[in-house]
């Protein structure tokens, strides 16, 4: 009977009973935690369909299915040089099932020219998958040989050479006019809103060169003019750096995987582990390879701090340059 309960069997149940709310309360959590992802994952990607942002996001994508289960699902918002799917990317719920990819340009350069509505401080960064130098490339049937070959048409003929880009403010678009800049040269930019647009436009004569990642011109079978960095790359010995050419200039792009701010804590950590375990896979690997776009896997903490490195070194770089002004086009 209760009223026969003593006072050292009140303490033992009031034990017991703490107990089991602290047992359930950890069971309930465990198995919330263990059921995700229990819906679809979208992730978007800022930029249209078959350029290297899409081609990464898919492949990352595939082994992130095998690595953590469930269904994730590509979404393309291009436009505006990213900044469209990161603006959509920014209202989503933080709730795990809509993701985005990370891009230098829509990430840190779009907010460094002009308000985008939108900071790299906007997003829980996840992980870092990816880094690879520019390379700046034409037709098989191209006259441009080399570097040096475009720069010396460029000083002829001003504002004569046209280059395409997958937007105003993205990171080809700048690489290009620092490189123009050193060499005391003018051309004329046509953005495109995303790379499979800039090849097609490159196909089809409209422009005359255009810049993106080695994952794009073995896409495309184009052929590679330079890269924009101090060192050659190892799958392409024969192509010559921008710094050969005597303008040291370093382009590069990187990717990763980020979330709406606010994100919980156990389904980054969730996805963090996914990511290093998908991007360290044989799998993944294998199918990077051919791209020459090799793996480089950022954790959560590394790849918001170098985010916020790359976002203050490239808004002074921006300013410098006076395009700070500049109109998404």
């Amino acid at each position: 009977m209760i009223l026969g309960i003593t006072t050292l069997n009140r303490k033992t149940l009031i034990k017991y009973a703490t107990l089991l709310v602290a047992t359930s309360v950890l069971s309930t959590s465990a198995t919330a935690q263990n059921a995700y992802p229990e819906n679809p994952v979208t992730i978007l990607v800022p930029f249209g369909p078959g350029g290297t942002s899409d081609i990464m996001a898919r492949i990352l994508a595939k082994h992130l299915r095998q690595a953590m289960g469930g269904n994730l699902i590509i979404d393309n918002k291009g436009g505006a040089g990213g900044a469209i799917g990161m603006m959509q990317l920014k209202r989503a719920k933080p709730d795990g099932y809509t993701l985005g990819l990370s891009v230098i340009g829509p990430e840190v350069l779009q907010p460094g020219m002009r308000k985008t509505g939108y900071t790299y401080q906007d997003f829980d960064h996840i992980c870092g998958t990816y880094s690879v130098p520019l390379m700046m490339m034409v037709p098989q049937d191209s006259a441009f040989k080399n570097l040096q070959d475009v720069v010396a048409f460029a000083e002829k003929h001003p504002k004569q050479l046209t280059y395409g880009t997958s937007g105003t403010g993205t990171l080809l678009h700048i690489a290009m006019e620092m490189l123009m800049k050193q060499a005391d040269s003018t051309a004329l930019h046509v953005p495109y809103k995303s790379s499979a647009e800039m090849v097609t436009g490159l196909m089809g004569k409209q422009v005359m060169v255009i810049s993106d990642t080695t994952t794009v011109a073995k896409q495309y079978k184009l052929r590679p003019l330079g890269i924009f960095s101090d060192q050659r790359l190892e799958s392409s010995p024969q192509v010559a750096t921008t710094k050969e050419g005597g303008w040291p200039i370093q382009a590069t792009i990187w990717g990763g995987l980020i979330a709406p701010k606010g994100l919980p804590q156990d389904i980054v950590a969730t996805l963090e582990t996914a990511c290093e375990k998908a991007v360290n896979s044989e799998g993944y690997k294998a199918d990077v390879e051919p791209l020459d776009t090799p793996p480089h896997f950022m954790g959560a903490k590394a790849f918001a701090a170098f985010a916020k490195a790359e976002s203050e070194k490239y808004s002074k770089l921006i300013k410098e340059m006076g395009i700070s002004n500049e109109k998404p086009q």
